[in-house]
């Protein structure tokens, strides 16, 4: 005869019983479940998500703002040449641990053009069709991090004739959950220094034309358009820079730094950590210049850095040019990718691009290492022996951890 044996379930320590009976109280409090969820990493929050509908829902609503949805650069996307298909692109990684590439080319729709980063604005891209011209083009907005994306309407503009000269993509976080996407075209295909904004909004939606037309000069460089301080920021070859106030909705000048002749020679403009920096470099022997910083009423500029590049020649002597660049007259080669504002200054950096190479630079004690060894490029038409250079700084962008809509 089989004997049964009865097994008596142990009862619940006091500890386990307030254990449960916190957890219980915490999963029906929205309030406390929110507020612990605020402190938690992107990673995590993605992952939580498929918990439940419930917590999907308090992580996807628009007034949630993760307390880790700042302004810092986890890494730097280049884009490496292609003429087949999508471009490709390499990703620097500016964090202490090691982190896998986002993506390596832009695959999140079909498009059959393929596609293309045209801007990074703290945390979003805008992208657009890699291979077509002005009148066809479609753009797009994708958060990397959460891999969601939006298909723009294609511009008001868009017929014979008249064609976007650049589109600049306008996202503060910390104001808004929403984005502007603001397009300058042409007004009036006869008279070339005439042009429209054009602006689009995710939270009201259609394109639609702001002001009157403006004369700008041809110098302004609208296909590089930088996002600082509620305005985005256009450099020009020559004279006075232009800035479009996107909340006011107008069209302004701002002052440059003097150059040493009437061309200026910048090699970099660009946003971090809610500061505007401009670099430019005269002479031929390159590697001491400043680094300039947008006042906040941008009322001029002034030295935020000095740079003296002198020992990262000596130990990477491949930046020596060794042939004469028709268009590149200084003698080293190297090109500023990034100029990265910390909380502190102490931890401020730039990140050089040297032939075949990243590194970082450390303004505070000029301190430098090798970040990143970008395979060779098999073929380069104008340009030959290494010390050629793929990368400028408009096309590195920047990848900011978010979970920002689109």
């Amino acid at each position: 005869m089989l004997s049964t044996k009865k097994f008596k379930a142990s009862p619940q320590s006091p500890t386990q019983l307030v254990s449960s009976s916190a957890a219980d109280m915490i999963a029906s409090n929205d309030d406390i479940l929110t507020l612990i969820l605020h402190r938690l990493p992107l990673k995590s929050l993605l992952k939580f998500k498929t918990v439940s509908k419930h917590w999907l829902c308090l992580i996807t609503h628009p007034t949630f703002r993760p307390q880790h949805n700042s302004r810092a650069i986890s890494g730097l996307f280049v884009c490496r040449l292609s003429d087949i298909t999508n471009p490709k692109y390499d990703f620097l990684n500016l964090t202490p641990h090691s982190s896998r590439a986002p993506f390596k080319s832009l695959t999140f729709i079909d498009d059959p053009s393929g596609i293309k980063i045209l801007q990074s604005c703290n945390g979003l891209l805008l992208c657009c069709s890699f291979r077509s011209n002005r009148l066809d083009t479609t753009y797009y907005t994708y958060n990397p991090t959460t891999k969601h994306y939006t298909v723009l309407p294609p511009p008001r503009h868009s017929s014979s004739g008249y064609y976007s000269f650049g589109v600049s993509l306008a996202f503060d976080p910390s104001k808004s959950p929403h984005y502007k996407v603001i397009c300058i075209r042409n007004y009036d295909p006869e008279l070339l220094d005439h042009y429209q904004v054009e602006i689009y909004s995710s939270k009201t939606g259609p394109w639609r034309p702001s002001g009157r037309p403006f004369v700008a000069p041809s110098n302004v460089q609208f296909e590089n358009g930088v996002f600082w301080n509620g305005a985005i920021h256009w450099v020009s070859d020559w004279g006075d820079s232009l800035c479009f106030d996107v909340e006011e909705e107008q069209m302004r000048d701002i002052p440059m730094p003097s150059g040493d002749g009437d061309v200026r020679l910048y090699r970099y403009f660009g946003e971090s950590g809610d500061h505007l920096h401009l670099v430019e470099v005269y002479g031929s022997d390159n590697l001491q210049f400043d680094v300039y910083e947008m006042e906040r009423d941008r009322s001029g500029w002034f030295v935020k850095y000095q740079v003296d590049l002198n020992p990262v020649a000596a130990a990477f002597p491949e930046m020596v040019r060794g042939y004469a660049d028709p268009i590149d007259l200084h003698s080293y080669a190297f090109s500023i990718l990034c100029v990265v504002h910390e909380e502190t200054d102490e931890g401020s950096f730039m990140v050089l691009h040297l032939p075949n190479k990243a590194i970082r630079y450390n303004f505070k004690d000029n301190s430098f290492r090798k970040l990143h060894d970008f395979a060779p490029l098999r073929s380069r038409v104008g340009v030959g022996g290494d010390s050629s250079l793929e990368f400028e700084y408009f096309d590195a962008y920047q990848f900011i951890e978010s979970f920002a809509c689109v």
